[in-house]
């Protein structure tokens, strides 16, 4: 089978970020393929102290300041996005999404005609999987392509250039 788009779902504050950056670049060179990297920012509710978004609307009001934050701290993604790119899979679109991680990554995927996503197979440890699951299972879930699991191993042997 030979890819003409990929999608590299990654957070940049992953350690597996660069390995799935690696694989990604690698198999879409092998086929001559096109590669976006997608970045998913959380929605602002997630940062908002009085969960206005999750318990009823108006229950609370985000500051001008979280606004402000949150912005920023996107802005600042974006460029970390760029660097790791530059780094690890020059050449490679970058995008920054708003949104669920895995909801996001599959819309991506189905609006660019993706035939692969390639995501580390991060979990999210005990609580985070008890309360939100596993964004790379939600992925392998819903996604409309081929989805490719970068693993810890695997991405350390990227490393060392195996």
């Amino acid at each position: 089978m030979q890819f003409n788009m990929i999608i590299a779902a990654i957070d940049v504050e992953d350690d597996l970020a660069a390995g799935v950056l690696r694989a990604a670049h690698a198999l879409a060179q092998k086929d001559g393929a096109k590669l976006e990297v997608v970045m998913v920012w959380p929605p602002l509710a997630a940062y908002s102290p009085t969960f206005s978004g999750d318990i009823a609307a108006g229950a609370g009001a985000v500051s001008q300041a979280a606004v402000e934050q949150h912005r920023e701290g996107r802005g600042l993604c974006k460029t970390r996005l760029e660097e790791l790119i530059a780094k690890h899979a020059p050449g490679a679109a970058a995008t920054v999404l708003d949104g669920d991680a895995a909801d996001e990554t599959g819309k991506r995927a189905a609006e660019v005609g993706a035939d692969l996503i390639v995501a580390g197979s991060h979990q999210r440890g005990f609580w985070g999987a008890l309360w939100r699951g596993s964004a790379s299972r939600e992925v392998v879930h819903d996604a409309p392509c081929a989805v490719f699991l970068v693993t810890r191993p695997f991405a350390e042997k990227l490393s060392a250039g195996g």
